[in-house]
């Protein structure tokens, strides 16, 4: 093993906290812990263990944060004075979230997760801290072994509790105490308590997220469906492939399922297809199978047991056999915590959970979904093949799931990852290899890279963009070379860099044979790309290099060159009308962006609508949501509620309740 210097571990940790939550980056923590920890520097080692509960605590390895807390908090007692007043207010913060991975791991015994809270409560009464966080760990704990009357009190204690610098945000106690009010069977008193959040006065890293989809089922019970379907549309695309959102991924799966969604509920699990694999963090794990066994249970209900549902620890499964094994694993878990505890809180609420019925014959969500497959009467699937439009029945025969999964991938639609992933399950079972299937895998692996901001993707798409050179997919190399140019602007590279790379990327694009049928493709993509990025480097170089600019996610910088940028849009928006609908919805989608920025709403709404239809008549769904969610949103700041019931854009599905 080699040793790594101290310049290179500090590189490392400098690279961790910046990287994408998730098993890679805590493994990578994990390492340089170990760096840490062999070169002998103290001070270094501490700051790789705060980095790796960091890590841990926003993946579903949450539980595993204890041991490097342990290590941490041992550091500290054999020499406080070696921890600056930030670490020492980093060090007390922790002990808030280890609370909680106590409370939430069942193999830890009930009387060492008291002796945390205990400890947690001393170290606190010593630092001068509020009880306030103390109390609401307490709650929780109470809560979970069935001693109520504690819990109440607790709860009570925690709001007459003073703020002080070691509480939660705002928003995140709110979370918790609407959360309270839910499982004592007190839906409107959650909602009442959630309302600054969900209307956006109070937001952090995780909020709204987990309250816009734990208030779902809450807004259904009371029959305020439109607002449940609003919370679930903009929720679902916040908490979408975050690993420290399963819990509220799982709760949107159950909305469908209970909504009469359940096509929906099952694109939505194929997007999540690589996520289903056993977490370690076994209460989330506990949550987001769940929700998904919510929709599982109804599917069968429905005929649907012998239809596929996506691969589970490297088999596909049908609908029936996810069900069974994720239905044992979790009751297992459930019944491990009713062991801890001393009570059957846990398993019951949980088999609650699963055989709810549904709060909703047929809830509009706006968004249209194909239809399930239908079935015989033994429940085998009969007929064609879903359409590409959903890719969740993985087909039996490999070819066709290689051209199902190339379909999807040169559509863009969201259950595309899942078919990749049945695909490399499947490719070293086949006789023969085909190198254009391992270079579509290839390619997968760099645009995940990529999407992840990882440092091998321009590595893996250079290797891809040679790969489909020498099969002759001149296409796909040149989609590879404008993937270059994208991970090199969201790399922060030199802007001559970036430029030449796109220039490189349009190149590649007018210089694909005429009659290739997605020449003109490309060459708008290369087109919109450039005006894309470009917008950004300038706003970049106006900014100069001592401004810490942050552009927005879709690339326009900030008050920099507005009435450029929607000049450049409208042009290509003229000239790519009729070649590329759904290349021209984005472009169309950001000017409707650019018009909000300059402060004129009634430009951007026709913008907006436009780009949703454009998209739908292209056959993609999926790219209406975000401009009809943003039309939406403007249609309520200027109080024109009655416009968004309104059916208003052709292709969808918006029946007003």
């Amino acid at each position: 093993m080699t040793t790594l210097t101290r310049e290179e571990i500090v590189r490392g940790l400098a690279e961790n906290r910046e990287a994408p939550n998730g098993a890679a980056r805590n493994a990578h923590a994990e390492a340089l812990v170990g760096a840490a920890e062999a070169n002998g520097d103290r001070p270094l080692f501490r700051e790789a263990l705060d980095n790796l509960i960091n890590a841990y605590l926003y993946s579903s390895e949450s539980s595993k944060m204890l041991v490097p807390f342990a290590r941490l908090l041992q550091e500290y007692d054999n020499d406080p004075g070696a921890f600056g007043e930030w670490d020492a207010h980093s060090l007390f913060w922790q002990f808030k979230w280890v609370a909680s991975a106590i409370s939430d791991s069942p193999g830890i015994p009930l009387e060492s997760a008291v002796g945390w809270l205990d400890e947690m409560e001393r170290r606190y009464k010593i630092a001068g801290y509020s009880e306030r966080p103390v109390r609401e760990a307490e709650l929780w704990l109470a809560h979970a072994v069935g001693d109520d009357e504690r819990a109440e009190r607790a709860f009570r204690r925690w709001l007459a509790a003073e703020r002080d610098d070691m509480s939660d945000c705002q928003a995140c106690e709110l979370n918790g105490q609407g959360q309270y009010a839910v499982v004592q069977g007190h839906d409107a008193e959650a909602l009442e308590r959630w309302k600054p959040v969900l209307a956006g006065d109070l937001v952090c890293a995780e909020e709204p997220h987990r309250v816009l989809a734990t208030s779902l089922l809450p807004l259904l019970r009371l029959g305020r469906v439109d607002e449940a379907r609003s919370n679930h549309v903009r929720g679902y695309r916040m908490a979408r492939g975050n690993d420290s959102l399963l819990p509220s991924v799982g709760k949107h799966i159950e909305f469908c399922a209970l909504t009469g969604n359940e096509s929906r509920g099952l694109e939505i699990l194929a997007e999540h297809a690589a996520h289903v694999a056993p977490l370690a963090n076994l209460d989330d794990r506990l949550a987001f199978h769940g929700g998904i066994l919510v929709l599982l249970r109804r599917l069968e209900e429905l005929g649907h047991g012998r239809s596929p549902a996506v691969v589970y620890e490297g088999a596909p499964r049908t609908v029936s056999e996810l069900y069974e094994v994720l239905h044992s694993g979790c009751l297992d878990i459930a019944r491990q915590f009713d062991a801890r505890n001393g009570t059957t809180r846990v398993s019951d609420r949980f088999l609650a959970r699963v055989g709810q019925e549904p709060l909703v014959g047929a809830l509009p969500l706006g968004v249209r979904s194909a239809d399930l497959p239908r079935t015989d009467a033994a429940g085998a699937v009969v007929g064609a093949a879903p359409s590409v439009s959903a890719p969740v029945a993985v087909p039996t025969g490999f070819t066709d799931l290689v051209e199902r999964a190339r379909g999807a991938r040169d559509v863009s639609h969201p259950g595309a990852d899942a078919l990749w992933a049945e695909v490399a399950v499947r490719v070293e079972a086949q006789p023969e290899p085909d190198p254009l299937v391992h270079a579509d895998l290839a390619d997968q692996q760099a645009l995940a890279a990529a999407r992840r901001g990882a440092e091998e993707a321009p590595r893996l798409l250079a290797a891809v963009r040679d790969a489909y050179r020498a099969l002759g997919r001149a296409e796909r190399a040149a989609l590879a070379e404008l993937r270059l140019a994208s991970v090199a602007a969201q790399s922060g590279a030199a802007p001559e860099e970036i430029r030449e790379l796109l220039r490189i990327a349009l190149r590649s694009a007018e210089a694909l044979d005429a009659a290739e049928p997605l020449r003109a493709r490309r060459i708008a993509l290369a087109e919109l790309s450039s005006i894309r990025v470009e917008s950004y480097l300038r706003s970049v170089e106006a900014a100069g290099p001592d401004d810490h600019h942050q552009d927005d996610h879709h690339g326009m910088g900030e008050g920099h060159g507005h009435g450029e940028l929607a000049a450049e849009l409208t042009a290509f928006i003229a000239a790519y009308g009729d070649v590329a609908a759904d290349v021209v919805a984005d472009a169309e989608e950001m000017l409707g962006r650019v018009a909000l920025a300059q402060g004129d709403p009634e430009r951007a709404l026709p913008l907006l609508a436009t780009s949703a239809a454009r998209a739908i008549t292209a056959g993609r769904p999926w790219q209406a949501v975000d401009p009809l969610v943003l039309r939406a949103g403007v249609l309520m700041s200027l109080d024109r509620p009655e416009e968004v019931r309104r059916r208003r854009v052709p292709g969808l599905s918006t029946q007003p309740n």
